[in-house]
């Protein structure tokens, strides 16, 4: 499988050695501190009960999401 690319202006933070039972408080500690959009969070183990958690944060939200495409009439149902 090919590299994913990165785009410009992500910040990576990797946090070793975490239980599991503590991912979910230390992914919201990170979103709290951060306070700027999400783009990826990764868990992977790293040896038995422990992870390694990375967070990769944008600086400015993605644009395309924002923007509204002209309707075009068509309907789905």
């Amino acid at each position: 499988m090919p590299a994913e690319t990165v785009p410009r202006g992500v910040i990576a933070k990797q946090i070793p050695d975490i239980p599991l039972y503590l991912i979910p408080k230390t992914i919201a500690e990170q979103i709290k501190e951060r306070r700027s959009p999400l783009y990826r969070i990764t868990v992977t183990m790293a040896f038995k009960n422990r992870f390694t958690l990375v967070i990769e944060t944008r600086k400015r939200g993605y644009r395309r999401f924002a923007q509204r495409s002209p309707d075009t009439g068509n309907s789905m149902s």
